[in-house]
């Protein structure tokens, strides 16, 4: 009695192995999937447009799906950071896309089109999507994103910008930055008329400290569009200019 209960349990145990072989093999098949799940946020690219990259990528009579193909072809969109796609255990096929933040858009310059993140990687606006961030007016030297990134002026200037949109009262009233020919940087507020020169993108506490001066003591005093240049470059000064 014993034996036959134990021959009965190897063969449910048997069934039950082979089963799973089965459904794992058919769940590895590459040629088809069940359903398509996306995991993405919606800027540049959205679930529907995925959704639709899928269908042109794989026709409903391919017989093989290269996954790795699929994630270059992800990969060579300019707006997408990382791609993982991979097939779950119950035959989905799974998307996730994570794409690049702008923390600035370029409007002038050689690089005028792009947005930058705050890591400095430069890629092209959308149709699809806009984010409102702070405009950059870059002069003709930043002619392409491998001297943005790589230059000691392209670092500096990259941590100005992550200073002003990390903090609530700089990144609410202001609005673009000018780079001249001689790397001064011009701060152009949304608020008031006056020009802010802030020279090279250093002794950015001190420099910004003095701006919040600026705005929170001698404007209450003497009125927003009284000056028409503030100049906070100099060391230890506070420059105002009615002309």
């Amino acid at each position: 009695m014993i034996n036959k209960i134990k021959n009965g349990l190897l063969f449910i145990i048997l069934i039950v192995f082979v089963y799973s072989l089965v459904l794992l093999f058919k769940n590895n098949d590459s040629s088809s999937f069940n359903r398509l799940i996306i995991n993405v946020d919606s800027s540049f690219l959205d679930k529907t447009f995925i959704e639709n990259f899928v269908s042109k990528e794989i026709s409903s009579d391919s017989q093989n799906i290269n996954y790795n193909e699929l994630e270059n072809k992800f990969s060579s969109i300019s707006h997408v950071k990382g791609v993982a796609i991979y097939k779950d255990l119950i035959g989905n096929l799974n998307i996730g896309i994570s794409q690049y933040d702008p923390i600035a858009r370029i409007i002038s310059g050689k690089l005028s089109g792009n947005y930058i993140n705050n890591e400095g990687h430069i890629f092209p606006i959308s149709s699809r999507y806009s984010k409102r961030v702070l405009l950059l007016h870059l002069n003709d030297e930043f002619s392409n994103d491998k001297k943005m990134i790589s230059s000691e002026f392209g670092k500096d200037l990259l941590e100005m910008i992550n200073y002003i949109n990390n903090d609530k009262f700089f990144s609410k009233i202001i609005s673009e930055i000018e780079i001249n020919s001689n790397k001064n940087i011009v701060i152009h507020p949304q608020f008031s008329k006056q020009k802010i020169i802030f020279g090279y993108p250093d002794d950015l506490e001190e420099k910004f400290e003095k701006i919040n001066l600026f705005y929170n003591k001698i404007v209450p005093a003497k009125g927003w569009n009284t000056y028409k240049t503030v100049n906070v470059k100099f060391k230890n000064q506070i420059i105002c200019d009615k002309s």
